[in-house]
């Protein structure tokens, strides 16, 4: 991939810049929230410039956080601009340069994430993704995971950064099964996509009365708060459908007149 030309250009090439800071910290608010600690080992799948990793890094213990990244002078230029080389000496950050999400080798991850990878990669691609995150992650571990959902499923199979891929949620769900591993969606805030707990085994996900509550909205953010007040609507809305039952059973328990 072509490298861009002006100084933000590590912020941009990950996404829109002026959500740059939004993106990180809802990344590093859910892994807390689904129980990273420091002394976690952390996979960073797509790591990019390090939206995520300039917050997790520092969190961590030193040696806890490993990148996977394609592009090195994305890393490189978050380095320079956003933590300091002096973070590197202090919290040995790892970090790998490939395409084919190939972590091997290193001592299984405790979580992992992958935000918005799978929303750029098609079918083999992101089922390929999917096996790196099951040979990655340790037995006890938990993924966090994005997707983009629609009603039909993209076919276009390679990476496809100059634009988004849609699945169907039991396309996910059923790719998910066939590689062995246990998931369900989340309730978590993302802007434009559904974030997944992936685990070995169902009882390491998230249990469901954690899943209705953590919602992640953000109170200065229009559209993350935007999703209670659909829900309060949603509320209104049967409590109504409700209190016009009633009354249309009242009315046909009366005599007519």
């Amino acid at each position: 991939m072509e490298k861009l030309e002006t100084r933000d250009d590590h912020r941009a090439y990950v996404g829109p810049s002026d959500e740059y800071d939004l993106m990180g910290a809802m990344q590093f608010s859910l892994l807390c929230a689904l129980g990273l600690r420091e002394g976690h080992r952390l996979l960073d799948i797509g790591c990019g410039s390090l939206r995520a990793g300039r917050l997790l890094i520092p969190y961590l213990a030193p040696g806890g956080y490993t990148g996977l990244e394609p592009n090195q002078w994305l890393v490189e230029e978050a380095l320079e601009q956003e933590l300091g080389r002096d973070v590197v000496t202090l919290k040995s950050p790892t970090f790998i340069h490939n395409d084919r999400f190939d972590a091997s080798g290193r001592e299984p991850f405790d979580f992992i994430v992958a935000q918005s990878i799978a929303s750029h990669t098609g079918p083999e691609m992101t089922r390929d993704l999917i096996a790196a995150v099951r040979e990655a992650l340790a037995p006890s571990g938990l993924a966090a995971v994005t997707f983009i959902h629609n009603r039909t499923d993209s076919t276009r199979e390679g990476w496809y950064y100059a634009g988004t891929v849609c699945y169907k949620r039991r396309t996910i769900a059923r790719w998910l099964t066939d590689a062995g591993l246990d998931a369900v969606p989340l309730r978590w805030y993302h802007p434009r996509q559904t974030w997944w707990a992936v685990a070995h085994k169902g009882a390491q996900l998230p249990p469901r009365e954690l899943r209705l509550q953590a919602r992640g909205a953000i109170l200065p953010y229009r559209r993350s708060w935007d999703v209670a007040e659909q829900l309060r609507h949603s509320r209104v809305v049967r409590l109504s459908q409700r209190a016009l039952r009633r009354v249309v059973r009242q009315g046909r328990r009366r005599p007519s007149g």
